[in-house]
């Protein structure tokens, strides 16, 4: 079934000023209303005052009045207020009138009388853009009718609507006349492009409302509209055009005529990619037809933005406010039909504006089954920080753990420049569509931010130059479920399993007390319920603050966020996978980052539990381990033996069983 692309041609004599060849004037009644449908009491037969007189519901010859309730019918005129001297105002509207004249003046008569005794006012008023003179204010004669005059001018207004405001009193004869000398030539809607809908023939159906009291003909073939050449408009006309057509409308009255009006209505191009649509000229509106086996996907949508790849490029979709997506893209998404826009670059990004002829009605938008997945490009970064952006214009691209400097294009990300300040030096992730000028338009996917905030374990970790707030964070590195690990990190966060704070010192024990979260900067053990690794947490405040170091008596729990080289004078120690503290050996000292060591007076043992418990299997009883080699025995306080008896003892970190 043929659908069509309508358009109100409405053939009104409104505001242009186009002149005639002058004639005679000719007189023109716009408006006339005579109440006669009104058949109560009182007014046209004399009487004036009393009990029930005009109470009756009121009626009009002409439609769209509209009045107060202390409006009421009469015999063959109505009448507004209520009798009484403190009474309530009656009011009442005419509908809009239109003036066919340039002149675009006219001129109001009506009747009117009092009710009975005392003083009885009539005012009347018109819309914004008329100005009233004469009768505007009038005092009635009481039981006597009255003929008034208004004259009127439309200024700035199309049409008018004229207000009666009173009490005690009666109206009719209701007539606005004005004399023509040259009328306005139809009023055709502006040129413009249209396009096809579900079939590849472009028809536009143009309806033509012909103006009160004018004669309207039109042509659709160029050639001048005349009463004996051309289509006659009726009451209301419609007609289909096909291509470029040509329509020309002419106004008659009487013995007067209109100019001529002619617009042209433009079948638009349409482009059967993306690539061909980039290549258009900036401005240009077109139909982008997409086809089933284009292969297009939904990227990224947000804030009424969608970016969209086929097997010939990418390309954004920028609807502002103009437009909406119906129903809503999602990522992924297989996309084919058309869709009306206007190009347009912004930053190197080509995109297809939203225009008054927008519309995704034609677009289908269904989430892919059989398809592959539309997953971004990944890029790398030279030894300077600068993206590998060639041939990825356009396109949507991630990298993974790039080094944010001044001196690098990586500061260009999302318009990093406004973060320089908090994210210089740092290693990210990004999520981006790039543009032509080698910046990156944030997008996030999925559950992923378009920056993410990384740490690695390898890797000098660079404080932020202020609080982040609602960051998200990826950490580079693995938490066993297996043993204790020691953790510190630059932002509070919850983990599922075990989490130990350092509490206080008694004698070479310190001892450790469950803690029920994990704190910015704080060092603590933890034993998570399952290994993590690499875990992601959104939506928290990276701290600028530096590294906690939780100390008492002479024993300290040290926290850290940068790999970190340990002293070797046997005052620092480190806990291993196997739950034994070591102290580190000359030339293999380095502790990697987000972890934390204990310090301890030199030499000294230190034993670890928590929760007034010997941990003792759990974390282990502190071994000091020196640089001998892994043949040395030590007992269970940490002491070196050459002489051994039946017991348990510690070799390279292993408890052996002597019989």
């Amino acid at each position: 079934m043929r659908r069509y692309i309508t358009i109100n041609l409405l053939l009104w004599s409104l505001l242009l000023t186009y002149q005639v060849a002058r004639a005679d004037g000719v007189t023109h009644v716009a408006f006339s209303e005579t109440f006669d449908v009104n058949t109560g009491t009182g007014g046209r037969d004399n009487k004036f005052n009393g009990s029930g007189v005009a109470s009756s519901g009121v009626a009009y010859v002409q439609e769209g009045w509209t009045n107060s309730n202390s409006v009421y019918g009469g015999s063959a005129c109505l009448r507004f207020g209520t009798s009484s001297n403190n009474g309530t105002n009656g009011t009442c509207t005419t509908p809009e009138i239109i003036l066919i004249g340039t002149a675009k003046t006219a001129t109001l008569t009506f009747n009117a009388a009092g009710w009975g005794s005392g003083t009885n006012k009539l005012t009347v008023t018109a819309n914004e853009g008329v100005t009233l003179s004469g009768d505007t204010q009038v005092t009635l004669t009481n039981s006597a009718w009255t003929a008034y005059t208004v004259n009127m001018t439309l200024t700035t207004a199309t049409s008018v609507q004229l207000t009666f405001t009173g009490k005690r009193g009666f109206l009719d004869d209701v007539k606005v006349t004005e004399t023509v000398t040259a009328i306005n030539p139809p009023a055709l809607s502006d040129e413009r492009f249209f396009w096809p809908n579900t079939t590849e023939e472009a028809v536009m159906t143009v309806t033509v409302v012909p103006a009160d009291s004018t004669t309207v003909y039109y042509t659709t073939d160029g050639s001048e509209p005349s009463e004996s050449h051309g289509h006659k408009a009726m009451l209301t006309s419609n007609f289909d055009i096909e291509g470029t057509t040509t329509v020309k409308a002419k106004a008659y009255y009487k013995t007067l005529a209109s100019d001529v009006v002619s617009r042209t209505y433009t079948q638009g191009a349409t482009v059967s990619s993306i690539a061909a649509f980039k290549a258009l000229a900036d401005g240009t509106e077109t139909r982008l037809a997409i086809s089933d086996d284009a292969n297009a996907r939904v990227l990224h949508a947000y804030n009424n933005k969608v970016y969209l790849r086929d097997n010939t490029g990418t390309l954004c979709f920028d609807f502002g406010t103009t437009a909406a997506f119906n129903p809503a893209p999602a990522h992924n998404q297989h996309v084919a039909g058309w869709i009306v826009g206007r190009k347009q670059t912004e930053n190197g990004l080509p995109k297809l504006v939203a225009t008054g002829n927008t519309t995704t009605d034609y677009l289908a938008m269904a989430a892919p089954v059989t398809e592959p997945a539309t997953e971004p490009a990944v890029i790398t970064t030279d030894a300077v920080g600068n993206f590998a952006l060639s041939g990825k214009v356009g396109d949507w691209v991630t990298v993974s753990g790039a080094r944010i400097a001044a001196s690098s294009t990586v500061s260009n990300v999302f318009g990093i420049q406004d973060y320089t300040a908090v994210y210089d030096g740092a290693l990210i992730d990004v999520s981006a569509i790039v543009t032509a000028n080698n910046q990156m338009a944030p997008v996030a996917y999925n559950d992923i931010k378009p920056v993410v905030y990384v740490i690695d374990e390898d890797q000098d970790f660079v404080s932020p130059g202020a609080d982040i707030q609602n960051a998200t964070v990826r950490l580079k590195r693995t938490l066993s479920k297996d043993h204790w690990n020691t953790l510190a990190v630059p932002f509070s966060t919850t983990l599922t399993g075990r989490v130990r704070e350092y509490d206080y010192a008694d004698g070479n024990t310190m001892k450790f007390k469950d803690a029920a979260s994990i704190e910015a900067g704080k060092p603590y053990l933890v034993k998570p319920d399952q290994t993590v690794e690499n875990p992601v947490f959104a939506n928290v405040t990276l701290s600028a603050a530096a590294p906690q170091t939780v100390t008492n008596g002479n024993y300290s729990f040290v926290g850290l966020y940068s790999p970190t080289e340990l002293a070797t004078n046997k005052t620092e120690l480190f806990l291993r996978s196997d739950g034994n503290l070591y102290y580190p050996a000359a030339g293999n000292a380095r502790l990697a980052g987000m972890r934390a060591y204990f310090k301890v007076p030199g030499g000294q043992q230190v034993r670890l539990m928590a929760d007034d418990a010997d941990v003792t299997g759990i974390i282990g009883i502190g071994q000091h381990r020196t640089t001998d080699d892994g043949n040395a025995l030590y007992d269970l306080q940490g002491r070196r033996v050459t002489q051994l008896k039946k017991g348990v003892y510690v070799r390279d970190g292993k408890k052996i069983i002597i019989h």
